[in-house]
């Protein structure tokens, strides 16, 4: 197994390797994203004289909310597509999508970071007096991300998110 490659000409993933597509469309406006998913463990403890923890649990998965900033305009395009999509054509916080953030630097290997299930659970307007643009924040919530086809937890053809409930006949 080799170690993380030398970089050839330098160029390392910056701000700029980032493309983000929302249900396969670009959207080039948005300026700052976060993310992230973890497990939570428990460590089991028995009885003995050094009480330290012989094992823990699986781990119960969770994603971190998202937050996706970008330029006004930006964020009302997204929130119109999203609506667009909803029963009533108005909410933009019913409508789940897949958003796909992926680094591409030339010598680097290509990362693609999917976050399944999404829907936007919050808006935050923020107007300041500055040369700067106006921004907005989406905060979105996922249910799973997978960076190059992995997971974070061991799932099987469901995921391990989505229970598979049985059909009885009628």
């Amino acid at each position: 197994m080799a170690g993380d490659p030398v970089l050839i000409n330098g160029n390392a993933y910056s701000w700029g390797s980032i493309k983000a597509k929302i249900d396969g469309v670009d959207y080039v406006g948005f300026f700052e994203i976060s993310y992230g998913d973890k497990l939570e463990v428990a460590k089991l403890y028995g009885m003995g004289s050094a009480h330290a923890p012989r094992g823990r649990s699986r781990g119960k998965y969770s994603t971190d909310e998202v937050k996706l900033k970008g330029s006004k305009s930006s964020v009302q395009i997204l929130k119109q597509a999203l609506a667009a999509r909803s029963k009533s054509g108005k909410s933009f916080g019913n409508t789940e999508f897949t958003l796909t953030v992926s680094y591409v630097e030339g010598d680097e290997t290509p990362i693609t970071d999917v976050l399944e299930r999404c829907r936007v659970i919050g808006h935050t307007r923020s107007h300041t007096e500055s040369p700067d643009p106006l921004s907005d924040e989406l905060v979105i919530d996922c249910m799973s991300i997978k960076t190059n086809g992995q997971t974070l937890y061991e799932g099987g053809s469901s995921g391990g998110l989505i229970p598979s409930i049985p059909s009885f006949g009628t």
